[in-house]
């Protein structure tokens, strides 16, 4: 495994996502916004307001935000704003897509992805992250390209974190506080794994082969599974980085890490990181 951390000295870095002509974009819920890398630095895609959590690439070429609203963490956006669903143009025009879905307003939504049936799925934990006060169960959301959308699950408050489709199309999200892998079988929760202690599960990339690669909190760095959910590797980062999300561009995958965000916030990083297993390509859709 190659490695290099591209940037650093950023603020809370999230949700990377692979731009059509190679950039890196990136939320950054300190910052409120959007961020891309471009190969030799850092620099503002779209101000969001807010704590943009998750993003993924629509086939209009905009970026579609998992926008929690500001209410995560320990610390509150300068600028908060509804839990919603945004669409981010590259020209930093951003919009509002909704704030409810089939009459349940949003709550703090996070990771988000394209499906196989063209809908635009995402996961809200519904409360800011706290293992000892769980107060909202956690959901699992679905939008049709004309708008239309549904709760495709209602979980336990288990802080239902990052999202994605494996090769056969079936549905996986992690859950932090239980530190498991799930499946969606016939609209039923299906355990796949569960991780060992401290590799606490947040966003999450599949190789082509089925093997899912896992930014894990506390473990630093990524804990990757076979299809049948063993654990067969752990890349690790630095001794003190705390991996959030993950994205593959080919072979390389790009880790967003915010570091000791509690003793040093704003010292969060970008990786590139050489594997040897290829990016299962992202599903793109659009919403009208």
């Amino acid at each position: 495994m190659k490695k290099e951390m591209v940037a650093k000295g950023l603020g809370f870095t999230e949700g990377p996502v692979i731009l059509p002509d190679g950039r890196v974009a990136f939320c950054d819920q300190f910052a409120s916004g959007l961020y891309v890398y471009d190969g030799s630095g850092v620099a503002p895609l779209a101000r969001t307001g807010g704590s943009p959590n998750g993003a993924t690439l629509g086939s209009d070429g905009c970026l579609y935000v998992a926008q929690n609203g500001g209410v995560v963490g320990g610390w509150r956006a300068e600028q908060a704003i509804p839990p919603c669903i945004q669409r981010a143009h590259l020209d930093g025009t951003v919009e509002t897509v909704c704030t409810a879905v089939a009459g349940h307003r949003l709550l703090a939504p996070n990771d988000i992805c394209f499906g196989p049936d063209g809908r635009l799925y995402f996961t809200d934990p519904a409360h800011p992250y706290d293992p000892h006060n769980r107060s909202e169960d956690g959901r699992i959301y679905a939008i049709a390209p004309d708008g239309r959308g549904e709760m495709v699950i209602r979980l336990q408050p288990v802080y239902n974190n990052g999202l994605g489709f494996r090769p056969d199309g079936k549905l996986v999200w992690v859950e932090s506080y239980t530190d498991e892998v799930r499946l969606l079988d016939e609209g039923r929760s299906v355990l796949l794994c569960t991780l060992p202690e401290r590799h606490v599960p947040d966003g999450f990339a599949f190789a082509a082969d089925g093997r899912l690669f896992i930014a894990t909190l506390f473990s630093h760095g990524v804990t990757v599974l076979g299809p049948d959910g063993k654990i067969l590797d752990h890349l690790t980062l630095a001794e003190d980085s705390c991996p959030t999300n993950c994205a593959f561009q080919d072979n390389v995958l790009w880790v967003t890490d915010v570091g000791d965000f509690v003793n040093k916030p704003g010292d969060a990083r970008l990786w590139r990181v050489e594997t040897d297993a290829q990016g299962l390509p992202m599903r793109v859709g659009c919403i009208y």
